[in-house]
This record gives structure tokens, sequence and C-alpha cells, in this order.
């Protein structure tokens, strides 16, 4: 029996013994050059290879005693997509794949409700042939051409194309497949402007991420990039100054994950008040608008940032010459709850820089900041911020909540003094907005979301006058927007190609401005208001598509205006007809209405830099503003050509002399009329292999009709822009991207003065006829470059550096001819002429993980 244990010990510790297994490699994320010679130590082989091939491929590798040369292969196949093919018997060569290289590959289909598919088709393009899943999903071809197509395709289903280059890890990969339904308004044209704009059926989008460099911008600008397209016109030079096919900017609908925003520019809007860097994509329509929009009669900008729950921390941070920001994007907790939120402020009131310099000249020119001072001190304070925050959770397979965050703030302090007075103009802008939302969707067909939002706009401004250290005169400007309302929109597919939308809106919008002028004997108040606005609103719409056929969208929109006692249903039409796979044909129709707008004012000082302020339509000065608009188009895509024109027709109707900026030619009082505008926007695009260019033609006649103006016969609108030429170009190589962009228009309208009486104690203006003369022709050159490089070996890490210079051949540009009288107690006659930027170059640097 003793004999037999100790048997049984020895046998026991031998194979004890056996098992253990001695580690001989255990290297973490280590260049694969310096993992190489303990390989072939381990293995007696030798490695040749071109240095070249192995740079930057970081390599994590165990092995034991036991392992075997094949399987160390694999591992460092999978990691560094290099082929290690066995040339001799101790010799091994390191190269990269070819499409003569054949690599076994396997994998898993499933549906989106990760369930497996059964018999869905695979082909093989590089050996022309097929196969099919079993009823686990499962695929495998063991001979298959390295960098190949493969194609996977399903009736009900979205076509998926995959490289096979995806499939050198060893373990079989999960692909998961779209339901039809959900994307049959997801086909796109390929590149509209550059790589990451697109167009889909009159919708512009704009992925943030993988935009191309546009001219004069270092980094991607949101309104900017917008301003490109045809039909859209900046008079002023500035990035929220947005018209679209002859509306003012105060026309457009601006969402910030749906949050209305009511004021969209720093540096008095020279630069976009959104964080291009937090944004997912946006969405810009001209005409064709869905009655899920309602509010306004002009462009739609629909601005989304990110609504996936992350896996791992990301972000970025640099600065430019007027600015510095950083962006955090965080898991809280996984696959669960994640968090993006970021800041960005300038360091103009630290540091004043060229490129400042020369934005700075553009603003203030023609106020009391830019004239030639007699007083001792004067000192300028200026700066800009904004922030916002991104929470999602998913807190089951079908549900997710997302709470949105948005700040910006623009702090302007200008103070002249000497020994006995001092000036002061203090001006504030904020925009702040909340909002939170329920997304649910138990199947493929129906999808339930209901949301609330909360948003806050501030104007307020004083100049201040002292004396010997006493507050002799304020002169203050107020305007505050509260806008909060909540949303249920449903949407049913009732088949692949019929589906319909639908749902409630509410907003309550409570709107104040005053004009006052205080002194310590007397308050004088100019002008004030203060109302609010209940705003009811339905919509209906069906969608029929039948994909590269045809496309119909028919929608009905019902808007109340409660404290108006005012309704109106509007209508919506588009459609889509493919004449042929390279030729389409489309139409729309629309009607919308406005219940809030801006008026031009100029009674407070000579700043006059947000003399723009909101107020809410009512039963007397303000009516409801209402527009209709048609447009007919058709485009052509073929051989890397692309070619496009639209042509329309709008009407705009109950628009005042004060909301259409006519307070400083004809009088402060009140005009009804409306505006009437026809166009057409020509636009074509040729793709080479490393450049592209595109060039654009919009021809825009805007007329204008009030009441006792003119003698009732139109005349052209103030930003009446007849003919607008863009041409631009892209060339990328390798790590370098360039663009340059050509701006040709003709010039503004405006009114021209025949005489100036200055005799009385009022300044008198005889004005010649309503925007009968046109400033000079306008052009520009703009250049940009950007360089991406890395450093070190994370593949994760990524820096950017840019320059851009806009106006490169420093043409001096009249934007504005303008001559007025100030409307306060000192009555003094105003000629001012606003001239466009001067070059101006700007550098950034980014980096990215």
């Amino acid at each position: 029996m003793t004999r037999f244990l100790c048997v049984c010990m020895l046998f026991w510790g031998m194979v004890v013994f056996s098992q253990e297994k001695t580690t001989i490699i255990d290297l973490k994320n280590e260049p694969l050059s310096l993992i190489i010679p303990s390989i072939e130590k381990q293995f007696n082989v030798k490695f040749s290879y071109i240095d070249a091939t192995i740079v930057n491929k970081p390599v994590s590798l165990q092995t034991n005693s036991e392992t075997s040369l094949e399987e160390a292969i694999n591992i460092l196949q999978e990691q560094t997509q290099l082929k290690f093919e066995i040339t001799g018997k101790n010799f091994i060569t390191i190269r990269k794949y070819s499409k003569k290289d054949t690599i076994s590959i396997c994998g898993y289909i499933y549906d989106e409700n990760n369930q497996p598919l059964e018999k869905i088709r695979v082909f093989f393009k590089g050996s022309r042939t097929n196969t099919t899943t079993n009823e686990q999903g499962y695929f495998e071809n063991k001979e298959v051409r390295f960098n190949t197509p493969i194609l996977i395709s399903a009736p009900g289903f979205r076509q998926k194309v995959l490289n096979s280059s995806e499939f050198t890890n060893t373990n079989c990969a999960n692909i998961y497949l779209i339901n039809s339904i959900e994307t049959l308004d997801e086909v796109i044209i390929q590149e509209y402007l550059t790589k990451g704009i697109t167009q889909n059926k009159r919708i512009v989008n704009i992925n943030l991420k993988d935009i191309e460099i546009l001219p004069g911008l270092t980094e991607p600008d949101i309104l900017q990039s917008i301003q490109l397209t045809p039909g859209v016109n900046s008079p002023f030079e500035t990035a929220s100054g947005i018209y679209v096919r002859g509306s003012a900017p105060n026309q457009n609908l601006v969402l910030w994950n749906g949050i209305k925003t009511y004021h969209q520019g720093h540096l008095f809007g020279m630069l976009s008040a959104f964080n291009p860097y937090v944004v997912k994509e946006v969405n810009f329509s001209k005409s064709g608008v869905s009655a899920q929009y309602g509010d306004r009669v002009s462009g739609i900008i629909d601005i989304k940032t990110e609504d996936k729950i992350v896996d791992r921390f990301s972000g970025g941070a640099g600065f430019n010459m007027i600015n510095a920001d950083a962006v955090i994007h965080t898991p809280i907790i996984k696959d669960k709850v994640s968090l993006q939120i970021s800041g960005r402020r300038s360091y103009t009131d630290l540091l004043e820089t060229f490129t400042y310099k020369q934005f700075a000249n553009r603003v203030f020119q023609n106020t009391t900041i830019a004239e030639t001072i007699e007083l001792n001190d004067a000192k300028n304070d200026f700066f800009y911020e904004d922030y916002n925050a991104n929470l999602i959770a998913k807190i089951s397979d079908f549900d997710k909540i997302e709470a949105n965050a948005l700040y910006s703030k623009n702090d302007l302090d200008f103070e002249r003094s000497d020994n006995l007075t001092s000036f002061n103009d203090n001006l504030i802008t904020e925009n702040e907005g909340y909002n939170i939302s329920w997304k649910h969707q138990s199947n493929n067909k129906f999808k339930i979301k209901t949301s609330g939002y909360y948003t806050r706009y501030l104007l307020n401004y004083q100049f201040i006058t002292t004396e010997s250290g006493n507050t002799i005169e304020t002169e203050s400007k107020k305007n505050s927007v509260k806008d909060f309302g909540a949303a249920l929109d449903l949407s049913y597919s009732l088949s692949q190609s019929h589906k319909i939308l639908g749902g409630y809106q509410f907003s309550n919008n409570n709107i104040k401005y005053a004009f006052v002028t205080t002194t310590p004997t007397y308050e004088l108040i100019l002008d004030q208001d203060d109302r609010f606005l209940n705003t009811h609103s339905i919509y209906g719409e069906y969608k029929y598509e039948i994909p590269r056929n045809l496309y119909l969208s028919v929608g009905l929109r019902f808007n109340n205006y409660t404290e108006l006692n005012e309704s109106f249903i509007e209508p919506r039409v588009f459609i889509q007809k493919n004449l042929s796979k390279s030729w389409q044909l489309n139409a729309t129709g629309e009607y919308r209405s406005q219940a809030v707008s801006q008026i031009r004012e100029s009674v407070v000082s000579d700043l006059s830099l947000e003399n723009q302020v909101w107020t809410l339509a009512n039963e007397e000065q303000f009516p409801v503003i209402t527009s209709y608009q048609f447009t007919l188009g058709s485009s052509f895509k073929k051989h890397k050509w692309y070619f496009d024109i639209d042509t329309y027709y709008k009407q705009i109707d109950n628009i005042t002399s004060l909301t259409a900026g006519f307070i400083n030619p004809i009088d402060n009082t009140y005009h009804n009329g409306e505006s009437r505008v026809y166009g057409i926007d020509f636009f074509l695009k040729k793709r080479f292999n490393r450049y592209k260019t595109w060039i654009s033609y919009s021809y825009i006649n805007t007329k204008n009709k009030f009441e006792d103006i003119n003698n009732n016969q139109s005349f052209p609108g103030n930003w009446n822009i007849e003919h607008t030429v863009k041409w631009s170009h892209f060339y990328k190589i390798n790590n370098f991207q360039f663009s340059l962009g050509w701006l040709w228009h003709t010039g503004k309208a405006f009114t021209n003065v025949d005489g100036v009486d200055e005799n009385g104690n009022l300044v008198i203006l005889d004005f010649g006829e309503i925007n009968g003369n046109n400033l000079p022709i306008y052009h520009r050159l703009d250049f940009s470059a950007i360089y991406d490089f890395k450093i070190g070996s994370n593949p994760n890490v990524k820096y950017r550096l840019g320059l851009s210079v806009l106006n490169l051949y420093d043409r001096e540009n009249l934007l504005n001819r303008e001559f007025r009288t100030t409307n306060s107690l000192d009555n003094r006659f105003i000629n001012s002429d606003i001239v466009a930027l001067g070059i101006t170059p700007n550098l950034s640097f980014r980096v990215f993980w």
C-alpha cells in the first residue's frame, strides 16, 4: 500500500511539473522590432524585412515552452496586418499583404436584435464565388483574396460591403445587418461639396468627423460651411449672418439637439458660437422642409451631437489665434452611460494677436471704439466663451435618454476717460439652453420620442456717462427671450416603401425689450414691450419610396397661436423621380408661418454692434409672417461629374419696414409689406484622383413692396445680391490637405442720399430712390492647409496643424454704405461705410485622443 501511494505521488508530481509552462516572452504594446529578436531566439528562426514595413507596429505577445511558431505568427499577423511568410526552413519574410495573397475568413451575421440570420448570401468579388450562412448565421471561406470586396445581401436588409482585409483577426467577425425599412431615406449621393458633405433629397448633411478642409478655414465651422452651398449669402462677411434665398437670418430655425437658439455668433457674428468638435452632424434645408419643423419661414439648420454610448475615453484639445478649447467624451457605466463635455474661450482680453486685430478692425469700425478719442485713457476688454454637456443613458435595449446643455456668452467692456469724464460701453449677450429626451424603439417599425427644452437669450447694453465719479446718464438697451416647450414625435413604417410620421409640439415664448435713458432727475422710456405667446402644433407626414426610382413626401402642419387667436394650416410636399441611373428630377411646395422676428434699431448710442432685437407677433404692428415657396430642380451624376440646378419662387407676407431694416432710409414708423424672391442655383463638380473642384452660380432677385413707401411700388430688397459665383478647389497628398476658394458677387443694394439739411435742430436727410444703387463688385481669394501627423507609437493620439488666409490678395471690399441720423436727444448725421476684412491669416494646432 505504501509503495502504491509513493508511485501515485510521484506520478502526480510529474503531471503537475509537466503542466507548468514557463513563460519565455511576455511583452505588451512593444514595437515589433523589439519583439523579433526574442522570437528568433525561442524558435531558432531568422526574419527578413524592410525597416519601413514594421515601423509603428506595436505588438503584445506572450509565449511559453509549448507555444508553436505557427501560433506566434498568427498572433503577429492579426495585430500588425502584415504577412509573415515562411520562405525556408528557418527563414521568415515580413511584408505587406497583396491581392495575390489569400486568407481564411469566417463570421456570424445577425439582425439588429442580435438574432442569427440564416441563408444570407455572401459574395466574394475577388474569386466571384458565393456562400450562404447556416442556421447560426455562420459562414466561412478558407481562400479569399486579400483587400477585395465582400458583399452581404438579403431581402429586407440593407446591403453591406466589407473588405477582406477586415478579417485578419483569428476570431470570427460579428456582422450586423440593418433593416432596409429604416434606411430608405439614408441613401445619399457621394460628396456634395467635399468629403463629409453630402446631399440627399435636398437636405445637405455635414458630418463634422469626416469633413475635409474648406477654403479659408483651419478648423471646421458649421455656419461658414453652409455658406459655401449655392443660394446662401453672407452680405456682411459674418458666420451667423446666413441669408438663405433672400431671407433674413432671423427667419432661419437653428436647433442644437432640439434646443431653439436665438444667437449663433461669437465676436459679433464673425465666428460661429457652436464648437464643431462636439458636433456629430448638421442637416441643412433650403426647401422641401419636413412638417416636423415649424417656427420659421426660411432655412433649417439642425445640429446634433454624438448620440452613441462610447466604450473608451476620447476627446481633443487645441487652439488658434483667437481661442482655445477642449472636448472630453468618456464612458461612465460601461455600455450604459457616457458623457460628453466641452469648453471654449477666447483669450482676446489677455492677448491681441494679428488675427484678432483684423477681426476687431472689421467689427468695431464706425463705432466709438474705432474713433480717435482725445481722452487720456481708453481700454477695450472683450472675450467670448461657450460650454456644452451631453449625457447619454441606455436604460434598456429599447430605451435611451439624452440630456443636453448649451451656453455661450460675449462680453464687451469699453471705457475711455480723463481726469473728469468717463464713458463706458458695456455689452453682454448670452444664449443658454437645456433639453431632455426619451427615445423608445421596441421593433424595427415603431419609434416614439418625447422631449422637453428650455432656452434663454439675453442682450444687455449700457452706455454710462460719469463725471467726477458720479453717473450722470445711462442709456440702456435690453432684450430677453425665454422659450420652453415639449414635443411628442411618432414614426411607424407600414412596409419597406411606406412610412408615416406625426406628433404634437408646444412652446411658450416670452419676449421683452426696452430702450431707456436714465439720469439722476428723470427716466425716459423710448420704447418697450413685454409679451408672451403659447403655440400648439400638430403635424403629420406620409413618405413613400421606391429606392432609385421614386420618393414622395406629403405633410401637413397645424399651428395655433393662442394669444393671437390665429391658426395656420401648412401643407408641405416633396417629390423626386429618377429618370435614369444618373438623372433625377425633383419639385417641392411648402407654406410656413413665423410668430417671432427681429427689429433693427439704432436708438441707443453709436456702438451699433448688436442692433437687432427679438419681438413677438401681435395684432397691431407685427403680424404673423407667412411664406410659401415652390422649387423645381434636376441633378445629374456620372463619371465623377456632378451637376445640379434648382429654380425657386418664394413669397414672404406680413413683413414690416421695421423688421426689414428700413428704419434708416425711410422712418421709424410701421409699414406693412411683402417680399417676393425668385432665383436659380447652378452647381457643377468634377473629381479627379487627388484633386476636385466645384463651382456654383446663384441668381437671386428680391423685390419688396410696402404700403405708403415708394408710391406702393416694389424695389430691391436690402440684402439683395443678384449674382454670386463660388469656385473652390481641393487637393490631398499624403497627410496634407489644401483648399483654395474664390468668391465673387455683385454689390449689395443701398439707398443714396441726395442732400442733407442741418439748418434746424433736427438733421433732415433727402434720400434718393430706395435701394436704387449698388455697391462695387465684391471678390476675394481664401486659402487653407492642414497637416495630420502622429508622434510616438500610440495609434489613438493624432495631431493636426492648420493654416488659413482670408482675402489672400488683400482686396478692399465695401460691405455696406449707410446714411442715417441718431434717433436720440443728440441728433447727428452719420455717414458710414463698412469695409470688409483685409488679409487675415490664422494658425491652429490640435491633438486628438
